[in-house]
């Protein structure tokens, strides 16, 4: 999809501390209020999010490294048991005395990464962040311990105990921060995230559609002076502190606005420092999820986009995630896998299996593995020459294909055809999670940055399956594969596999 870039560019240069503040999608320090504006913060009864506030995250760590040591403790006297007359005596009293010093630590090195000011930490990010912390608390409650030893001060609880509490910490601790993550009940007894949007346009509308795909966000509206879609529009820049106000607004997201950078910041200065806020920059196509903020000096900020190539170690992750997966999933799935082999050979002619050369990872042909779903020997293999309504999409569908069976008919609605791929993630051919494979024919049309999507393995699902599937265009397919690509994590995995089960429950987009 052709987006014009200019449509909402900023016209000036937005002051450095709001600009550097918003694009980090953190709030800064509140500027005093415009004596021509009036915007002072006492009228206005909005105050942060107190589920934002460090306290309650010093809490949750507190508790979840709690149960951590006592994990430890258990496991480690389990191991190291006294035997006395027979009877396992398990002894951890002792250790977890000493366990329970480690946690001040913790909490203390853990606490550098209170900031929630963003809309959403998905579980990956929440590792990443809170495994390398913990590791260095570890560490330094070791050396700690040791050098209290050396002096004649305690006895040093062994490093091993220090490792347990670290490892069942990063679980403990990752679960407890993605509960404080989950969004307060609302008065209709939903658990959302209230997000208004400023600006409108095709960005602020593809914005919207995705965060109230995720199901955890409600959008109450979007304000803006000169709307493209009167519909949705809640009010000028002008209002955006009383909509907040009266909306009780989570967090504040500036999409492209064919208002000035002034007006712009005018409107933001009042919610600067009290509500969160994200910007979506204008170069947001080619900006993975995994892009940084650089300090490029004097208070300016920078974005770096990272290189989209998967190193050594993401590759084995990633290959050790398929094969456990799929095999998984294929023991469990082995009964309906029976029933639907029973059913497409009794209900039509043809063999169970239909194999279909498609293109993967990097440009190499293999045979794709689908449950068989048309008639065999049909006059035509292209749906352009035959009669139906046409499906809008990256690929020639018709909604009401002719060829396709009755049985077949349920299998596509559902995506059980889709499960033979299963032993294409075991042969190595897929991965769970990719760009999904495209025949020789469809393949002939990728060149350039598109290109990217061949340098991983193609996936059962993917990103495109999960925003639209057939509701998409050819080129908002290749831009979603560029982004997976470049934005890959396991975490983003998880959330594909969570999405995927959504969008078959809701059987959008297939055919």
């Amino acid at each position: 999809m052709t987006t014009d870039i200019n449509e909402g560019s900023f016209t000036g240069a937005p002051r450095a501390d709001l600009a550097a503040s918003v694009v980090a999608g953190q709030p800064a320090t509140a500027d005093a209020p415009d004596s021509e504006s009036g915007a002072g913060e006492e009228t206005h009864r909005f105050v942060l999010d107190p589920r934002g506030s460090s306290g309650t995250l010093i809490v949750a760590d507190t508790v979840a490294l709690l149960v951590a040591a006592a994990e430890a403790a258990v496991v480690q006297g389990a191991v190291h048991t006294a035997h006395l007359g027979g009877v396992v005596i398990v002894s951890f009293s002792s250790l977890i005395v000493r366990l329970l010093g480690c946690v001040p630590i913790m909490v203390a090195i853990l606490a550098v990464s209170h900031n929630r000011q963003h809309l959403r930490r998905p579980l990956g990010v929440q590792l990443s962040i809170v495994t390398p912390l913990l590791a260095i608390g570890a560490a330094l409650c070791m050396l700690s311990w040791h050098l209290m030893q050396g002096v004649g001060l305690v006895i040093a609880p062994r490093d091993d105990a220090i490792l347990l509490m670290c490892g069942f910490g990063i679980v403990t601790v990752t679960a407890a921060r993605m509960a404080c993550e989950v969004p307060p009940v609302d008065e209709l007894g939903t658990r959302t995230k209230r997000v208004l949007v400023v600006g409108s346009g095709v960005v602020a509308d593809r914005l919207i559609e995705s965060l109230t795909m995720e199901g955890d966000v409600t959008v109450v509206g979007y304000v803006d002076d000169d709307p493209l879609d009167p519909s949705g529009c809640i009010g000028k820049l002008s209002d955006l502190v009383n909509r907040c106000d009266e909306h009780r607004v989570d967090h504040v997201i500036v999409a492209f606005s064919r208002s000035s950078s002034e007006d712009l910041i005018e409107a933001l200065r009042p919610i600067q420092g009290r509500l969160p806020i994200t910007v979506v920059p204008r170069l947001f196509d080619v900006l993975p999820v995994t892009a940084n903020l650089h300090d490029l000096g004097s208070g300016m900020a920078g974005i770096g986009v990272p290189t989209a190539t998967l190193g050594t170690l993401p590759r084995m992750v990633k290959r050790a995630m398929d094969v456990v997966g799929a095999g998984t999933a294929l023991v469990v799935l082995s009964p309906l896998l029976v029933v639907v082999s029973v059913l497409v050979r009794t209900t039509s002619h043809g063999g169970i299996l239909y194999r279909q050369a498609r293109v993967g990872y990097r440009g190499q042909s293999f045979n794709v593995l689908k449950f068989r779903s048309m008639y065999v020997q049909q006059a035509t293999d292209d749906p352009a020459q035959l009669s139906g309504t046409a499906a809008v999409g990256p690929f020639p569908k018709l909604k009401d294909d002719p060829r396709v069976t009755p049985v077949g008919r349920v299998i596509r609605k559902t995506s059980i055809d889709e499960l033979p791929q299963l032993w294409n993630v075991l042969r190595g051919d897929m991965s769970l999670v990719g760009p999904r494979p495209f025949i020789p024919r469809d393949a002939a049309f990728i060149s350039g940055w598109a290109q990217r999507r061949y340098s991983v393995r193609p996936g059962i699902t993917g990103l495109w399956q999960v925003s639209g599937r057939n509701n998409l265009t050819f080129e908002e397919m290749c831009r979603l594969d560029g982004l997976y690509v470049s934005s890959w994590s396991v975490g983003l995995d998880l959330r594909v596999f969570v999405r995927t089960l959504r969008a078959v429950v809701s059987s959008k987009g297939a055919f």
